[in-house]
């Protein structure tokens, strides 16, 4: 077979008979990562807050003041159990801003009335 014939059959293989299996060629190396992204999001959603001490309202509220000051990560705890009786995920993060009656911690609105404790991050 000469260099010419080779390179028509080839060329017709890729034109008429090959198929590209696309995104099905990569599932492999999706599914690990997406396994362990599915396993990590179970655990934070099934983890139980430990309660911590309750806080004065005025304490609260002076933590959350320097942090939002200094761009400083808090943590907030509410006040709100679920139907089993454990309370509602921590919130975490920057305060974004303060109302009359609540605050603001990544674009999360919190009620100082909800407010159990809030811990600054290290």
């Amino acid at each position: 077979m000469s260099d010419a014939e080779f390179s028509k059959m080839i060329n017709n293989y890729f034109q008429n008979d090959y198929r590209e299996r696309g995104k099905v060629k990569w599932n492999g190396y999706f599914l690990s990562d997406h396994t362990s992204a599915l396993k990590r999001e179970a655990q934070a959603k099934n983890a139980v807050p430990v309660k911590l001490a309750m806080m004065s309202l005025t304490a609260c509220q002076n933590i959350l003041r320097h942090a939002s000051a200094n761009y400083e990560f808090v943590t907030v705890q509410q006040n709100i159990e679920d139907t089993d009786g454990n309370l509602v995920p921590n919130v975490t993060g920057l305060v974004d801003g303060f109302s009359d009656l609540g605050v603001y911690i990544n674009e999360s609105y919190i009620a100082f009335e909800n407010i159990r404790a809030v811990v600054k991050e290290e």
